[in-house]
């Protein structure tokens, strides 16, 4: 039986001192499976990410991603899971300042040897993946050397998603990942996101209010209609 990608069950969860965000008793991703996830500013898309990713521990249900529980009592474990599987382009991007674009692709690189070996594996040359991701998100050759902070918001955006690409992750986690670019540029970053998740049999799971998005994925899930937390609110 195929291990899904993700599997969410009885999930509670509210920030200290407030009501519930979230409470979903039942999500579920299969393995390569390309998942567009809507809901409004506010919804709790952001904080879903976040627990799937292990950056904030579930403290009440359970969250497996590619058949490990992202345990809220193993951090480490979260955090090795993380760098070894998960590709995630966040809404701030999370860019490292002072390294250039080409720099803070190849970075995931240092933070796990698996996803190194993978490259490895597929005789591939890590400067060269890096440049051919950038290459393919329309990053000009001039582009790659300078200091990250120099680009504008958009480039600053298809580099993170270059570096949640590179090393063929499990999971790829994009948070509203084309909200700083134009039509040719989201098009260009959409495409290039589904045929390399195809290509290395990642999951995607996709999160956005641009609903006009969905039909490039497998399936469509508005967040209202799974979180009972805002379905009683």
């Amino acid at each position: 039986m195929t291990i899904p990608a993700v599997r969410i069950r009885d999930l509670v969860f509210a920030w200290p001192g407030g009501p519930s965000v979230l409470e979903i008793d039942r999500f579920e991703m299969a393995a390569g499976e390309a998942v567009f996830l809507a809901g409004a500013s506010g919804s709790g898309k952001s904080t879903l990410l976040g627990l799937i990713a292990g950056i904030t521990p579930c403290r009440e249900g359970e969250i497996c991603v590619l058949g490990t529980r992202m345990d809220p009592a193993r951090p480490a474990r979260r955090d090795a899971l993380r760098a070894a599987q998960l590709g995630i382009v966040f809404q701030l991007f999370n860019l490292v300042p002072y390294l250039s674009p080409l720099e803070n692709v190849l970075l995931p690189l240092r933070f796990s040897a698996e996803r190194a070996a993978r490259l490895k594996q597929d005789g591939t040359d890590p400067h060269t993946e890096a440049r051919r991701l950038l290459d393919a998100l329309g990053l000009d050759a001039d582009s790659l050397t300078r200091r990250v902070t120099a680009l504008s918001v958009g480039q600053q955006q298809r580099v993170a998603a270059a570096r949640a690409l590179i090393g063929r992750p499990g999971l790829v986690i994009a948070d509203e990942p084309t909200s700083a670019l134009d039509q040719d540029a989201r098009d260009a970053f959409l495409s290039l996101l589904t045929t390399e998740c195809r290509k290395s049999g990642a999951a995607l799971l996709f999160v956005s209010h641009d609903r006009t998005l969905a039909d490039r994925f497998d399936r469509q899930i508005e967040l209202a209609d799974i979180n009972r937390a805002r379905q009683a609110a």
